[in-house]
């Protein structure tokens, strides 16, 4: 496992996630092209998070073939859903049908969303820059 898929998955078992990076400056326009890159291959990934003994787990469907990638992906589902584990579970333990349970899932999952853009941008920025620095 890579140093940031090890980092990530630290930060996700956490039950208050630390604060994300801040980057007061603008990207080089190396970091910038790198940036766009991680972006390109993010697109090509699919996968998801499940339940698995009452914690979750980031599962990957399709690899980008960059495991630093896969990381910033699974990273922030994990770090945004953590906090919401006993949530999930209470939502999907209610008895109703599938599909409203389903829907009430979904809605839930959908306040996330901020925080998942954040984790991903904050993410490749920092990816980004390692690999900048790098070359």
């Amino acid at each position: 496992m890579s140093i940031l898929a090890s980092i990530l998955l630290a930060q996700a078992a956490a039950t208050a996630p630390p604060p994300l990076p801040t980057f007061v400056t603008p990207p080089s326009e190396a970091v910038a092209e790198e940036i766009v890159v991680i972006g390109r291959k993010l697109d090509t990934w699919k996968g998801g998070i499940a339940s698995q003994d009452g914690q979750i787990a980031c599962r990957t469907k399709q690899s980008t073939g960059d495991e630093d990638v896969d990381a910033i992906r699974c990273g922030a589902m994990l770090r945004c859903f953590a906090p919401e584990v006993e949530e999930m579970n209470r939502l999907s333990a209610l008895d109703v049908p599938a599909e409203e349970r389903n829907r009430l899932m979904q809605a839930h999952a959908k306040t996330l969303v901020p925080c998942l853009d954040a984790a991903h941008k904050a993410g490749m920025r920092y990816l980004a820059e390692v690999r900048a620095r790098a070359k």
